[in-house]
């Protein structure tokens, strides 16, 4: 792969994270004041399917990238170009859906004309735009490309590695200035060494087990941090909300687990032809 090219996927797949990152600003900001009250899509069903989305943008968005910054340093990695362009749609894809919820939720419920109403108006629009932008760039940006197959055993742990670079990239380049033992630390860290004294959630061996764990994670993390919007009338109900949320995203991880991991190269795969 010629250095050329190598820079045009770069260039590409740092548009699409960084529309995944102003799709995400622009779900949350939309959330609160002066926008919440006159927000047709802030409510759910609408807002269930961004806020599922802005964890698949943000989470593939800087893994992609995150990919390409390997491939970049380490040509080994090339089988990874597939998988580059994978994380790519996927983004847009998620993106996109929730472009079109909120533009259905826009028709059914239209809030009463307002300057922050057109504002919220302006901004969808420019995010559809900024999609189709990415879709024009991802076609353009991997067109005549050779893709090969990816290996058909990689797991999370692999993926834990490709985000890694984000970090090592950056210490590499302040190593003058930083401690000697942190820079080789962070040069020598591996998914595999983070697990080794629980090998139990390992996800080199247990890929199920981790992405089961994550999703948990996450969802207690996220409703943890929804409290910031208050707190529920009385413990009860709290709980009860929580469970929900948290059931809610187990299952959604499970399911994209199975239907988007081997596509993404985060679990084995079966077919030989993905």
């Amino acid at each position: 792969m010629n250095k050329e090219a190598l820079r045009r996927v770069q260039r590409v797949t740092a548009l699409v994270t960084l529309a995944g990152i102003i799709f995400y600003l622009f779900f949350q900001i939309n959330k609160v004041e002066p926008f919440r009250d006159i927000n047709p899509f802030g409510e759910d069903p609408y807002d269930a399917v961004g806020s599922f989305a802005i964890q698949v943008a943000l989470l593939i968005g800087l893994l992609t990238y995150a990919r390409v910054l390997r491939l970049r340093s380490d040509p080994a990695q090339v089988s990874k170009l597939r998988l580059i362009l994978r994380g790519n749609v996927l983004v847009l894809f998620a993106i996109g859906i929730t472009l079109v919820v909120d533009a259905v939720a826009e028709i059914l419920r239209p809030s009463p004309p307002s300057y922050w109403g057109n504002v919220l108006r302006i901004e969808l629009a420019l995010m559809v735009l900024l999609t189709v932008v990415c879709v024009l760039a991802v076609g353009f940006g991997f067109r005549g490309m050779q893709l090969v197959l990816p290996a058909r055993d990689l797991t999370p742990a692999d993926g834990i590695d490709d985000l890694w670079t984000l970090v090592r990239i950056p210490v590499t380049r302040l190593g003058a200035a930083l401690p000697h033992a942190f820079v080789e630390w962070v040069q020598r860290f591996e998914s595999d060494r983070l697990f080794a004294r629980v090998p139990w959630f390992n996800p080199r061996l247990h890929p199920w087990r981790f992405a089961c764990l994550l999703g948990l994670l996450v969802r207690m993390g996220l409703t943890v941090a929804q409290l910031r919007e208050g707190f529920p009338p009385n413990l009860l109900i709290g709980l009860a909300v929580a469970g929900i949320f948290i059931s809610a995203e187990f299952a959604a991880t499970l399911v994209g687990f199975a239907i988007f991991g081997g596509y993404l190269g985060l679990r084995p795969t079966f077919d030989e032809n993905t």
